[in-house]
């Protein structure tokens, strides 16, 4: 009777076992004697099918090499009589995830398989040692059943890539969700991509002014020797111009084109001939330079992952991750990069070792009462001094450079500087309290909220004597986590300022949102006002009206002239820090600083053209005040002003200005509404602004 398909299959024989190994041991050594012949003969069809042949002309000569010796290996060892099915599994599941590597699909797999399928058939046809047709039978059964079970496990390896790039995918999104700053963000997401199977190195870049990509982020220990190699002038840079010889990388093609560049094989591929020795020492055998891009579609940074695999990103199963490497971080870094200051990673190595080993100091600069005159506090400025040179290295050189970790680092550090200094005025008499910046993130970070805490406490300093200072840039993060952190600081007794106000408008906003028990104006635009006095005090006038207002004291950064200091002063300002009054110094150089220190001002009686104008620009927003009471405003008119004293000071009689200001007085009786005033004060402000810039040594406009 026929058998059954169900008997039949049930009585295959295993693949692995005594009774495998039975079968094949009479037929074993002719098969063997033949995998050579076999494997030349199995690419040599691979060659004959378009896929195949593309992928493997990209192959050199010594990846093919190795690719068909991994073939032989693995050949003998299904041919083995004596192979068992758990020392074979491995060697299968490597073959997949290889194949994976290099692109080929699982299609290819099975065109493959059926390849060697063939051959084997043939090698199995009656010879002098293979007479017997059962034993033939049994034997051929046996290695179909060992190339079945191959072939699965090689599809469930090529799966298992498949799904770490999924997995890849989701990290980012889930970073990109996390709201993190841009260094976090690069950082996480190379991360994320160079755990991909068969990944060498993945970095961020930049050009330099010269056109040489800096890699700025670099996950690969490998990739960072050469990195530090090309700093040493002992590899070549990779550049992004045309004209220049290194720019012919997929790297400077991607700059150029706003499309990702491919290097299907570092081995073959002529264009990249200068790094060829480089890659291939590092393991690198291919590469995809991603170009990051900004809203009008100008690429500001470059993405380059390298693979230990010919032919790795050239598979189609790469595209979505490619794909979705570029949208996403060309939207989320785009902001945080663009236009920003390129640096090298060397620098960046070097900035956070600088930090971790202990070269941060903070120098303090003194801020003062403009009333009294009196020091109140000192603002803990971070640098970090250099190796070799001692050269003191600003935050705008490295703080672009550090992430989450080290920007909490430096605020731990940074602070028990600020506190120990404190303590050590206190010791001395100085009552003076001390501010140091809290990143915008730290009001979402607990971690900060914890340093705060302790360092108090192991310093003893009194809370109250400690300013957080939040930078108007940066974002705050959520108000339920903001707002509850934000309390626990001011339950401990800190005091919270708001830094840079005015320099956007979100700082504005805040005033409304967060209890601040002080703002600092922008030295942005104090800093303006030698060049444009009306529009810089005009800022300053309204934005202090506006603090006050509140009832939060206005500190004014950057009052680098005696003309600033008095401005500030005539404007209403609190308090006033900046190069006039004190540059950043050693908390030791504190106590002989305030000793030596006086401020000598006299609202009544400018002695620089700046404060002048200030003194005047209070004049004529009383005047507006008085012009529903016509008497006040006549006597007002006729009281002795600054802008007088100054003139007069300045033996400026029957000068213009002096002209401009009679000409003002006599037209503001018509009431600070009336054409003729109006005429009479825009060139009296014309003049002053002219008498300011010359004052100050600039050009007239």
């Amino acid at each position: 009777m026929p058998r059954s398909a169900a008997s039949t299959r049930l009585e295959l024989p295993a693949a692995y076992g005594p009774e495998a190994e039975a079968c094949l041991r009479a037929v074993a050594p002719a098969l063997l004697e033949q995998v050579e012949p076999w494997v030349d003969a199995f690419y040599a069809q691979l060659r004959l099918l378009e896929g195949p042949a593309n992928l493997l002309a990209q192959f050199g000569k010594d990846d093919f090499l190795a690719l068909t010796h991994h073939q032989t290996q693995h050949l003998r060892l299904l041919l083995d009589p004596a192979s068992r099915a758990d020392g074979v599994r491995p060697a299968s599941m490597h073959a997949g995830r290889m194949h994976a590597m290099t692109g080929v699909p699982v299609a290819w797999l099975v065109r493959g398989t059926a390849l060697l399928q063939d051959l084997m058939l043939r090698g199995l046809q009656p010879s002098a040692r293979t007479p017997d047709v059962s034993t033939r039978e049994a034997a051929r059964l046996v290695l179909g059943q060992r190339l079945m079970q191959d072939l699965h496990d090689q599809v469930v390896a090529h799966q298992a890539v498949e799904a770490q790039q999924v997995d890849a995918m989701a990290r980012l999104d889930d970073l990109l969700a996390r709201g993190l700053a841009p260094p976090d963000l690069a950082a996480g997401a190379l991360d994320a991509l160079h755990q991909l199977d068969g990944m060498v190195a993945v970095t961020l870049g930049r050009p330099d002014a010269d056109g040489h990509l800096q890699f700025e982020v670099v996950c690969g220990e490998g990739f960072e020797a050469y990195v530090r190699r090309v700093a040493q002038g002992k590899a070549p840079p990779v550049g992004v111009h045309a004209h220049q010889a290194i720019g012919a990388s997929a790297s400077g093609l991607a700059w150029r084109s706003g499309q990702p560049q491919h290097v299907v094989s570092y081995a073959t591929d002529p264009r990249i001939s200068p790094w060829r020795e480089e890659a291939l020492a590092l393991g690198i055998r291919s590469n995809v330079a991603i170009p990051l891009l900004d809203g009008d579609g100008q690429a500001f940074a470059i993405v380059d992952l390298y693979a230990a695999w010919p032919g790795y990103f050239s598979a189609p199963m790469r595209r979505p991750l490619l794909g979705h490497v570029q949208r996403s971080l060309s939207l989320a870094l785009s902001r945080g990069l663009a236009g920003s200051r390129v640096i090298p990673y060397q620098s960046r190595r070097l900035y956070r070792l600088g930090l971790e080993s202990g070269t941060l100091q903070m120098l303090m600069q003194p801020v003062v009462d403009l009333r009294t005159g009196l020091p109140v506090k000192c603002e803990a400025l971070a640098r970090l001094r250099e190796p070799g040179s001692g050269r003191l290295i600003g935050p705008l050189e490295f703080l672009p450079a550090f992430d989450a970790r080290q920007l909490l680092l430096l605020f731990e550090l940074g602070l028990q500087q600020a506190l120990a200094a404190q303590r050590a005025w206190a010791a001395q008499g100085l009552d003076l309290g001390v501010s140091i910046n809290l990143p915008p993130h730290g009001l979402s970070d607990p971690a900060f909220v914890r340093v705060v805490r302790t360092q108090l406490h192991s310093s003893g300093v009194p809370p109250a004597r400690l300013t957080l200072e939040l930078l108007e840039s940066g974002e705050l993060g959520e108000a339920t986590v903001r707002e509850p952190l934000m309390a626990q600081l001011q339950h401990l007794g800190v005091q919270f300022a708001e830094d840079d106000l005015g320099s956007g408008y979100s700082s504005l906003l805040r005033l409304d949102s967060l209890a601040f028990d002080e703002v600092k104006i922008d030295q942005g635009l104090v800093r303006r006002a030698a060049q444009a006095p009306q529009k810089a005090l005009d800022f300053i006038r309204h934005l202090a009206r506006l603090s006050q207002d509140l009832s939060i004291p206005v500190t004014v950064e950057g009052l680098e002239t005696p003309g600033l200091i008095e401005a500030a002063a005539m404007l209403g300002a609190d308090c006033g820090q900046g190069w006039g009054i004190a540059r950043p110094m050693p908390a030791a150089d504190i106590p002989a600083w305030v000793a030596d220190w006086r401020l000598d001002l006299d609202p009544q009686q400018p002695r620089t053209a700046l404060g002048a104008y200030a003194a005047y620009l209070l004049w004529e927003a009383q005047l507006g005040a008085l012009a529903p009471w016509p008497d006040l405003l006549h006597r007002f008119v006729k009281v002795p002003c600054a802008l007088g004293h100054y003139l007069a000071a300045q033996d400026l009689r029957g000068d213009a200005l002096e002209q401009a200001r009679l000409a003002v007085l006599a037209t503001a009786l018509q009431g600070p509404t009336s054409q003729a005033y109006a005429r009479a004060r825009d060139a009296l402000r014309a003049l002053l602004s002219a008498h300011v810039r010359q004052a100050n040594g600039l050009p007239e406009d």
